[in-house]
C-alpha cells in the first residue's frame, strides 16, 4: 500500500496581485516541505491563476467575496470546511495579514475547524491563541508585503530562495494571441503599450481624461500601439480614456480571460497602471511599468520590479496610508500629473529592447 503524503495548507484568502506577492512564501513553503501536498485556500478571484503554480498540488477556491453579498455561499463554506478536514493537515499556515478582531476570530475558527497540528500566522488583533508559531504585529507594518508574507512561511518550515514573485499562465492561450501581436507592428518606433486604468478601489484610480492625454501624446512622440486593458467591471472607465482620445486603440478591457491578461501584459513593451492586480502581474512577467500610487505605500504595496525596469510615480501626502472608505478630496491620485507619466513612459521606453520576445519560461500548462 502506497504510503499516503503528508499534507499542508495555505490560507491565503486574498486577490491576484496578494497572490502574486505571495508566491515567494508559498514557493518557501514547497521548499521546506519538498515530498508534502501543498493545498492552496484563496479567493475565487486568485483560483484560476493560483491553479498554474507548479509548486502547489491542489487549490481551493473559497468565496469570500460572493458571501459579502449573497448569505446563502455560508452553506458552501460550511462544505468546504468538512472537506479540508478530511486530509488532517501537518501544518496550516495564514499568509496574510489580520486587520480586525472580527477577521482573527473568522481566520481563528477556521483553523480550530481544519484542525491542523501546527498553525502558523500573523500575531494580530487575538489570532495569536488560535497558533503554535505565532509572527510580531508589526512584521506587516515594518516591511514590503511581499517580505512580511515570506517571514509568515519560513515561521511555518518553509525555505526561502533567491528568486523573485511569479505568474503563470497556460499555454493555450498563446496560439489565440498569436496573429493579434503579429498583425501589430513591433519595430524600433512602434512599441506595444497597455494601460490599466481601473483598480478594485476607486480611490487608487487616477483620471481618464489624464490617461487618454498621456496615450495620444505616446501615439504621436513614441508611435505607440496602445492596448486599453481592464475586468468586466472597469470597461466604463476604460471606455472612458478611449472616448477621450484623438487617435484609435483597442479596447480589449472585459474581453479578457485572467490567463488572457497575464499572457497579454507578459507581451507588452511597457505597462502604465494604477497600483492594482495587473501592476503585480506586469512586475512578476518582467514587462517594464509606470505605476500611479495614491492612498497606498510604495514601500509596503509597490510591485516587486527592478528599478531600472519600473517607474513608482506618487507624492508626498501627510494622509497617506489612507483607510480608503472614502475621500472627501482625492489629493493622492489628482496631485499626479500627465507630464510626469509620459516622462516615466519615455524613460522606459528609450531603454527597451526594439521587440520584446514571448517569456517562455514562466509559462506553465
Amino acid at each position: 500500500m502506497p504510503v499516503q503524503r503528508e499534507c499542508i495548507l495555505i490560507v491565503l484568502v486574498a486577490g491576484i496581485g496578494d497572490l502574486i506577492l505571495a508566491s515567494k512564501g508559498i514557493r518557501a513553503i514547497r521548499n521546506g516541505y519538498p515530498e508534502a501536498e501543498i493545498h492552496l485556500l484563496t479567493s475565487t478571484d486568485a483560483a484560476p491563476l493560483a491553479r498554474h503554480y507548479p509548486y502547489v498540488d491542489r487549490v481551493w477556491p473559497f468565496p469570500i467575496r460572493e458571501l459579502r453579498g449573497d448569505k446563502a455561499y455560508a452553506l458552501a463554506m460550511l462544505g468546504l470546511i468538512r472537506r479540508l478536514r478530511h486530509f488532517r493537515f501537518r501544518a496550516a499556515v495564514n499568509l496574510y495579514s489580520v486587520e480586525s478582531v472580527a477577521g482573527a476570530l473568522k481566520m481563528g475558527l477556521l483553523f480550530q475547524a481544519i484542525r491542523a497540528r501546527h498553525r502558523a500566522g500573523h500575531d494580530q488583533h487575538g489570532f495569536g491563541l488560535f497558533l503554535t508559531e505565532r509572527i510580531a504585529r508589526g512584521t506587516f507594518a515594518d516591511c514590503h508585503f511581499a517580505e512580511a508574507i515570506l517571514k509568515v512561511a519560513v515561521a511555518a518550515g518553509g525555505v526561502p530562495d533567491d528568486a523573485g514573485v511569479d505568474v503563470f499562465w497556460d499555454r493555450a492561450v498563446e496560439c489565440r494571441w498569436e496573429g493579434f501581436f503579429s498583425d501589430l507592428p513591433q519595430g524600433s518606433g512602434n512599441p506595444i503599450v497597455g494601460i490599466n486604468p481601473g483598480s478594485d478601489q476607486l480611490l487608487k484610480r487616477w483620471d481618464p481624461g489624464r490617461y487618454s492625454r498621456v496615450a495620444d501624446r505616446l501615439i504621436e512622440s513614441e508611435g505607440a500601439r496602445i492596448i486599453l486593458l481592464g475586468g468586466p467591471s472597469e470597461t466604463g472607465v476604460a471606455g472612458a480614456v478611449e472616448r477621450g482620445m484623438r487617435y484609435p486603440v483597442v479596447n480589449l478591457s472585459g474581453k479578457l480571460s485572467l490567463d488572457d491578461l497575464v499572457y497579454v501584459i507578459s507581451r507588452l513593451n511597457l505597462l502604465v497602471t494604477n497600483d492594482s492586480g495587473p501592476m503585480h502581474i506586469g512586475a512578476a512577467a518582467g514587462t517594464p511599468l509606470v505605476a500611479l500610487f495614491g492612498p497606498t505605500l510604495p514601500g509596503q504595496f509597490g510591485p516587486c520590479a527592478p528599478p531600472a525596469g519600473s517607474r513608482l510615480i506618487w507624492r508626498e501626502i501627510d494622509c497617506r496610508p489612507c483607510p480608503q472608505g472614502g475621500c472627501p478630496q482625492p489629493r493622492c491620485m489628482d496631485m499626479i500629473t500627465a507630464e510626469e507619466v509620459l516622462e516615466g513612459c519615455r524613460s522606459l521606453l528609450e531603454t527597451r529592447p526594439h521587440r520584446k520576445e514571448i517569456i517562455t519560461v514562466r509559462g506553465h500548462s
